[in-house]
């Protein structure tokens, strides 16, 4: 059963990292006429570049709005991993009460869990844009 929730996790893991790895875009359509760069790699890198430059300068709202948007995605992932792993366990049952029981019980605490995430959200962009009327 471990066996199958960890290749379950590892395919989930994968087929989420990989699509950004393989489907990098490049600039093929519109190539620049003078040959110096075909597929447009040197502007995108400048700009990247350019913003992560240690003369440019945050907003603190807006860093404080960065980090509590990662740190809810975050939570967010971990709420479809605990839904993906209650489903298979109910799915994987047989029957079993028990197991049944605790899949259901696994299931109410990941939707009171992303219940409070979310209100937590909508508390934090309440407060920035009362301290910071962003």
């Amino acid at each position: 059963m471990k066996k199958i929730a960890i290749k379950l996790l590892s395919a989930l893991l994968i087929g989420l990292t990989l699509p950004a790895i393989v489907l990098a875009q490049t600039n093929t359509i519109n190539p620049p006429t003078d040959g110096s760069d075909p597929f447009g790699f040197g502007s995108k890198l400048d700009n990247v570049a350019a913003s992560y430059s240690p003369q440019t300068t945050v907003p603190l709202e807006q860093r404080v709005g960065e980090i509590i948007s990662i740190f809810l995605s975050f939570l967010g992932v971990i709420f479809l991993i605990l839904m993906i792993y209650a489903g298979f366990n109910w799915m994987t049952a047989g029957g079993d009460e028990e197991q049944i029981t605790k899949s259901r019980n696994t299931i109410r605490a990941a939707i009171i869990g992303l219940l409070i995430v979310i209100a937590s959200y909508a508390l934090s962009v309440f407060i920035i844009e009362k301290l910071w009327g962003a």
